[in-house]
């Protein structure tokens, strides 16, 4: 379980979570190409593609579990001090690589107490999932 919650926190702070939910959005706003040539259309068809394109959104199953998993891990960051919240971002986001000497310094923290931050925090994430029955 550490390791699939690791990897959602680095997704997560990463923006793959958020650039996940933007590409299933413009695959799911595709529209195939009509080859009905010649073919007549149907006269007594209401057109309502914005009402039609919600209906999607909500009911794709890998839209609506991303979704969930960003929502819950920012409800979970509110409940946290803005110091846990630094670490834990400065740890997990992929663009910056950050090691623990830095981080502690920059928190002008000790190393320990920076991964115990770390950890109490992804510990607090997977039970949450667990709880929620969201999948990692």
């Amino acid at each position: 379980m550490a390791d699939k919650t690791d990897e959602l926190l680095t997704n997560y702070y990463s923006g793959v979570i958020d650039m996940k939910i933007l590409l299933r959005r413009s695959e799911l706003q595709w529209q195939p190409h009509d080859d009905n040539i010649g073919g007549g259309k149907a006269e007594n068809r209401i057109s309502r593609p914005s009402e039609n394109l919600t209906i999607k959104y909500e009911a794709d199953s890998i839209l609506h579990e991303l979704t969930k998993q960003r929502d819950a891990i920012k409800r979970l960051e509110t409940t946290f001090s803005e110091e846990t919240r630094q670490i834990v971002q400065m740890h997990y986001d992929r663009r910056e690589r950050l090691s623990w000497v830095v981080i502690s310094l920059r928190m002008n923290l000790s190393e320990r107490t920076c991964r115990t931050y770390q950890k109490t925090f992804k510990d607090s994430v997977a039970q949450t999932f667990n709880e929620l029955d969201i999948a990692v």
